[in-house]
């Protein structure tokens, strides 16, 4: 990734798929994350390049305004009070010794920060959110979602990385637009639940109430009814619909993890993401294992406990990491 893609990011002036990949970049490292703060401060910096008649009041006052207006995140919010202190001390300096500078009538523009919110949940964690328009979003642990401060255009349009469940406002001028790595979802109004997750093989969809369409590339879009879930596998580009029971789906957000017949290895997965922990596979025997039961807000000592009851896994924990065997 680039400074001038970047830089594009930072000015809102990429598509929804460009937007994605520069995340998906920025959150692989800490280094990337580094360099992206670093450059993110050197942009709002140089937003305030045309202060007018050398006024440190004026600066302040807008810099306020800024902060009143939007919620920085504690990194930029750092680099952008040390930029401030820097020019105060500057200004002066420049006071002391007479220095006047040019005027100029150019107003700093307020729109430093893309008008858009990027929301992330680590391991371990959940949030609530709701959106401009009143809707009320979930997000599952190790997640991210995308959306602008207002839905000003014809469309309402968020990104999804990772789990979310959705209950839209009705809208019927207003189409909700739901983007993942593989495909996309439209509603109107409703409640749903998305599972798109860039590692995982598939991409899952399911409806609780209402009607979601779920449209790829050109083709014809396939409409879910409640208790659908639509599953689609990544690999062999394969979209599928099965019948479930929905509230099992989104009890995740009471809580619960429930499966039924699913593989040990996504059984892990979810692990990982709910109590943000390591669990290693140590079994070729394991790995074709299909485990079903239900966690009900259990702590990770008991969630192990609880597998060696219910199934043969027995575990160790070595190195601070949990070995299933």
């Amino acid at each position: 990734m680039n400074k001038k893609q970047l830089l594009r990011y930072l000015k809102g002036d990429m598509d929804s798929v460009e937007k994605r990949k520069t995340i998906e970049w920025i959150r692989k490292s800490p280094e990337n994350h580094k360099v992206f703060n670093i450059l993110k401060a050197e942009y709002i910096a140089s937003t305030f390049k045309d202060v007018p008649n050398n006024n440190s009041d004026f600066f302040f006052e807008r810099f306020k305004n800024i902060i009143k207006k939007r919620k920085l995140d504690k990194y930029l919010y750092a680099a952008a009070s040390i930029f401030v202190l820097f020019l105060f001390l500057w200004n002066a300096n420049n006071k002391s010794n007479n220095t006047v500078i040019q005027d100029n009538p150019q107003v700093v523009s307020t729109n430093i920060i893309p008008e858009e919110i990027n929301l992330i949940t680590y391991r371990g964690d959940k949030k609530e959110i709701y959106l401009p328009d009143g809707s009320k979003i979930v997000l599952n642990a190790e997640s991210e979602l995308i959306y602008p401060k207002e839905f000003n255009d014809s469309i309402r349009e968020v990104t999804l990385i990772g789990e979310a469940f959705f209950d839209i406002k009705r809208n019927v001028n207003k189409p909700f637009i739901v983007n993942t790595n593989s495909i996309k979802i439209k509603v109107l109004g409703t409640s749903f639940n998305v599972k798109s997750y860039d590692k995982d093989k598939k991409v899952e969809t399911t409806l609780v109430t209402g009607k979601v369409e779920l449209i790829k590339d050109k083709e014809t879009p396939i409409v879910l009814a409640p208790s659908q879930k639509a599953v689609f596998y990544k690999k062999e580009n394969k979209l599928e619909i099965e019948e479930v029971k929905s509230l099992e789906v989104v009890a995740w957000k009471e809580g619960k993890l429930i499966f039924k017949k699913t593989s040990l290895q996504e059984v892990v997965i979810d692990l990982e993401r709910k109590y943000n922990v390591k669990i290693n596979i140590n079994s070729q025997k394991l790995l074709n294992y299909e485990y079903t039961g239900t966690f009900d807000n259990l702590s990770i000592d008991e969630v192990l406990k609880l597998l060696t009851i219910s199934s043969p896994i027995e575990y160790s924990i070595k190195n601070g990491k949990i070995i299933l065997e």
